[in-house]
């Protein structure tokens, strides 16, 4: 998704180009706190959006069942990470010499061969970035699940790290989540590497 809007920004086809990055962006500039309160209070069920959903359709749909919760915590973070990936895709697309594109023009290249060519091969080392990122990121998801379920329900959104700091915290197993923060390190560094 980053990199098609990074696409599309780089179009120059869009009106109002500056609007939409800065649109795109404020969502990874919000606190991680706040923007899960305020999803919380979309997804909720009994005063959000969910529950004008549910009486407009008659269903009775709820985003924190243990099935469902780990989709809304995975679109939370999406949304806002989304605007920083595509920072990255869109710094790359600039960073791009003009010659190559007007040299392509010349030979009567099209555009999916001027993607596939020249554009892609150039940002690739930023596709790299953007997952070991996201991978870090993803493992180190946090301060969403303590406010928004605490790792519930049914432990269904405990993660490695809320696991350490309930273990290591709440729960005096100070070595054993020492331990498993160490292992956890070693883990991301191989990912990174």
């Amino acid at each position: 998704i980053s990199a098609s809007l990074a696409l599309a920004l780089d179009s120059g086809r869009l009106y109002g180009t500056r609007f939409f990055r800065i649109s795109i962006f404020i969502p990874y500039a919000v606190p991680g706190v706040v923007s899960t309160l305020m999803w919380g209070f979309l997804l909720g069920t009994r005063y959000g959006l969910f529950k004008n959903v549910n009486e407009l359709f008659g269903t009775d749909v709820d985003p924190f069942s243990p099935s469902s919760v780990i989709v809304a915590i995975g679109v939370m973070i999406s949304w806002g990470s989304i605007g920083y990936n595509m920072l990255i895709f869109y710094s790359s697309l600039k960073a791009i010499p003009t010659e190559l594109y007007e040299a392509a023009a010349i030979d009567g290249v099209n555009p999916w061969q001027k993607f596939w060519k020249i554009t892609f091969p150039l940002i690739g080392p930023f596709f790299t970035i953007n997952l070991v990122l996201s991978m870090k990121n993803a493992l180190g998801t946090f301060d969403q699940v303590v406010a928004l379920t605490d790792g519930g329900p049914n432990s269904a959104t405990e993660t490695v790290t809320y696991l350490i700091w309930k273990g290591g915290l709440t729960g005096g197993e100070y070595a054993y989540q020492t331990a498993n923060a160490v292992l956890f390190f070693i883990l991301l560094a191989n990912i990174a590497i």
